[in-house]
């Protein structure tokens, strides 16, 4: 009888521990799993802003595909064309954009026609300082606007003269005009690049630590580059 009973307390014992060693295991396990879930949802929102900052680069760089920019301002800009004639526009340049489409109209013309349309372009030329946006004021681009209207003054006053005179101060006001469009071009050009590298540093620091505060550092360093390009306001 005596071993019966030390028989039954020692499995009582062992199922005791049994039971006991599975709640550890099943605390555990159940620890485990909290931990591991949690760790998921962090590389998982981890990885969403990644996923989220990638994107906002992409947006940014496509914005700067060569005839879009970022100005100073923050504005969205543009450089297109007039399909209609082929010339070329700047956003809120409205004396540019007409006299752009008015000299590519008579481009190809022959010296009557274009003697015939100058003298209608006085008040478009007169506007190309006044209407020019902030952003494209530049020295280079205000000593070529002059120009344009020091030629154009020039044949009006000798329009009556000698044909041959005539040619030659037209010839003179298209080069005047076509050094201008070179200008806005490079001027343009400058935004874009700006904008770029800003663009490509942010994306860089991105992908290499994830840190967005460091990367709109780097962004910041290189966007503020864009107060230097109008330099003549």
């Amino acid at each position: 009888m005596k071993n019966l009973k030390n028989a039954i307390g020692l499995i009582t014992i062992t199922g005791l521990l049994f039971t006991s060693c599975m709640d550890d295991k099943k605390n555990n396990q159940s620890n485990m799993t909290d931990s591991e879930t949690s760790q998921d949802v962090k590389l998982d929102a981890n990885s969403k802003a990644m996923s989220s900052n990638s994107d906002k680069v992409l947006t940014n760089k496509n914005m700067s595909n060569g005839n879009t920019a970022t100005t100073k301002s923050g504005d969205v800009v543009t450089r297109s064309i007039n399909t209609k004639v082929n010339a070329m526009q700047i956003s809120g340049w409205d004396g540019f954009n007409k006299l752009s489409i008015q000299m590519k109209k008579i481009e190809d013309a022959d010296f009557k026609t274009k003697s015939a349309a100058i003298p209608n372009m006085g008040s478009i030329i007169g506007s190309l300082q006044s209407t020019r946006p902030d952003w494209m004021k530049t020295e280079e681009i205000t000593e070529d606007i002059e120009d344009v209207q020091k030629e154009y003054n020039e044949y009006i006053k000798e329009q009556n003269g000698k044909e041959k005179r005539n040619v030659r101060n037209l010839e003179e006001l298209s080069e005047a005009y076509d050094d201008l469009v070179e200008e806005i071009n490079e001027t343009f050009d400058e935004y874009v690049k700006i904008n770029r590298k800003a663009n490509e540093e942010y994306k860089e620091e991105i992908m290499d630590d994830g840190d967005v505060d460091d990367a709109r550092e780097e962004y910041n360093e290189e966007i503020k580059k864009l107060n230097k390009v109008a330099d003549d306001k």
